[in-house]
């Protein structure tokens, strides 16, 4: 979305239309509070010459003056209130909203989307940026246009009791708000300038905290040069929007400073010539130094749409992310549970595939295990299967039926995940295991429990089921917390079962639980595994052998591509060898 698109509009683009409906008309009436304040400025000084010369100005005395300050003043409270309280109604309304159009944006990205920035600068939007973006929308507007329309009225006012006054203001507001928005521009330049930099700092010092025995072990933590070149970066471009954060409000300030000063010259000349009186000159000085602070609260108020601006930015980033497409006729899911790679080929980078032209085919109920060297592509095999991605050619199917074809609620209801990276909530152990199926019998529960190795895991918590599992599971090791993925898997049933590394951090015993539970899901689940263990592999009814440049380069049973002594072989002899390796 651009940049230039109205800041308003931008706004708008997540309230309802009753909400935007009540945000103009809190701006109609901090308007109107402006025009009145700005008149009962303009009162003050034929009020002052009432008072000194005793005589009627515009036919009113110097008390009519007073009631029509009074009745101006009270006019102004009662709009400015009214503005806020529509003002603040709009702004809460556009959180809410905010919240419901982001959840409903998040749930229609593909899962490939998600990454630890992405989820950082999400994480940063939905309770920095939304309270943020909510303030200029409640207050900042409002002041804005209350502000702008005081000084203008207060300019054009000034000309009914002194040309010479009203001269300079007419003047002075075109100028001020040039010199406004040159002081904007600065501070623009300043959030370019440093947001990128925090941003990587945050990132840097994350890795530093998450990395700790990674880098102890290597002797890098006191030095890690990529956090130090990260301070240094971020420290430089801080000192570089200071400065124009400095330039932008030296420009801003020394244009109000200057009115100020150059009003009170004005009137003291005019007191001084004999053109005003004492009086006159310090109703002149007292004006200005009203209407500085005017300027000043319209200075404030573009500043802090401007940082506003840089908030709409990242959010507007994320809401217009390019959605998962959606089949114009949704599929239903086949019967059929078969799986095959259709000459996939597949690239997160344009231009360098991870895939090429990868085919392969698993019958229902049938087990098909992917191996191969790191980065050949095995987990993105995966990932092409449930979606989080759609290939750059060839499809994926089940049951015949492109994925593309189905949607995400359908596919993710008959397809269960075991990743290597398995997040639990911070609820109850019983509660991650039914989130598969929360419908699902105590008897039901406890038979996947043994199938996957969690009784074990209840047994030795204090709480049994009820033990809280801690943010992303962190109370459960990470064997443990596979298990519980595992036992998702069983629980739920799915048609097809998709294993990523499910057994590489599981310990010998544990393993034949997962290799049992296997054995349980084939009978009624296509699985789909990346393995390592020995066990895991050889049980499967068909093996895919990807190479470093992504490609099949073997396919077969365990018998038939040992025999050809190729690829596979060669793995399978080396996984032989280091199986038998014993620390003496």
């Amino acid at each position: 979305m651009s940049r230039n698109r109205s800041l308003l509009r931008r706004f708008r683009r997540y309230m309802t239309d009753a909400d935007a409906a009540m945000n103009r008309r809190g701006t109609v009436a901090y308007a109107a509070a402006g025009v009145f304040t700005g008149l009962a400025l303009c009162t003050m000084m034929p009020a002052a010459i009432a008072l000194q010369t005793a005589k009627a100005q515009w036919g009113l005395g110097f008390a009519a003056w007073m009631i029509v300050l009074a009745a101006l003043a009270a006019l102004s409270c009662v709009l400015d209130y009214q503005g806020c309280k529509l003002g603040y109604t709009a702004g809460l309304g556009y959180m809410r909203m905010l919240q419901r159009h982001i959840g409903t944006k998040v749930a229609s990205l593909p899962l490939g989307w998600f990454s630890a920035s992405s989820a950082g600068r999400l994480s940063r939007i939905v309770t920095q940026e939304m309270m943020s973006s909510g303030q200029a929308v409640a207050y900042f507007i409002g002041q804005l246009v209350r502000n702008l329309c005081a000084c203008v009225v207060f300019g054009l006012g000034t000309w009914a009791w002194n040309w010479r006054l009203g001269l300079m203001a007419s003047i002075a507001i075109p100028v001020l708000f040039i010199l406004l928005k040159l002081g904007q521009k600065c501070i623009e330049n300043c959030y370019a300038d440093e947001t990128p930099a925090e941003e990587a700092l945050a990132s840097r010092i994350v890795e530093f905290a998450q990395c700790q025995g990674a880098l102890r072990a290597c002797h890098a933590g006191p030095g890690y040069r990529e956090l130090a070149d990260s301070f240094v970066e971020a420290q430089r471009k801080s000192v570089r929007g200071l400065w124009w954060g400095v330039l932008g409000n030296l420009v801003s300030g020394m244009g109000q400073q200057t009115l100020v000063f150059a009003m009170i010259l004005l009137g003291s000349s005019l007191c001084v010539s004999g053109i005003a009186t004492p009086l006159e000159a310090v109703v002149i000085i007292g004006v200005a130094l009203r209407f500085s602070t005017m300027v000043s609260d319209v200075s404030a108020a573009l500043f802090g749409l401007e940082e506003r601006r840089q908030t709409l930015d990242g959010i507007d980033e994320v809401m217009d992310a390019p959605e998962m497409p959606t089949p114009a006729v949704p599929g239903t899911f086949p019967h059929d549970a078969s799986v095959s790679a259709d000459h996939v080929t597949f690239s997160y980078v344009p231009g360098k595939p991870v895939l090429r032209d990868v085919c392969f085919s698993v019958p229902p109920s049938g087990m098909l295990a992917i191996v191969g060297p790191s980065g050949c592509g095995k987990t993105t095999v995966i990932k092409l299967i449930a979606r989080f991605y759609d290939t750059a050619a060839g499809a994926m199917r089940v049951g015949g039926v492109d994925v593309r074809d189905l949607t995400t609620e359908e596919l993710f209801k008959n397809v269960s995940f075991v990743f290597q990276d398995v997040y639990l909530f911070n609820d109850t152990l019983r509660n991650n295991v039914l989130l598969a199926r929360p419908d699902a019998s105590d008897d039901e529960l406890e038979r996947v429990a043994d199938l996957a190795g969690v009784t074990e895991i209840v047994k030795r918590l204090p709480e049994g089921w009820d033990t809280l599992c801690g943010e992303g599971g962190r109370a459960l090791s990470g064997g443990e917390r596979q298990r519980v993925s595992i036992a998702r898997a069983l629980l739920k049933q799915a048609p097809i079962v998709l294993f990523d590394e499910a057994t590489s951090a599981l310990d010998a015993e544990n393993e034949a639980n997962i290799v049992r539970s296997i054995e349980v899901l084939r009978r009624s689940s296509t699985v789909i595994a990346v393995a390592h263990k020995l066990e895991t592999i050889k049980m499967a009814d068909r093996i895919v052998v990807l190479n470093a440049r992504g490609t099949v380069e073997e396919s077969g049973t365990h018998d038939e591509l040992l025999e050809r002594d190729g690829a596979y072989a060669d793995f399978w002899n080396k996984r032989i060898l280091s199986a038998r390796w014993k620390l003496v």
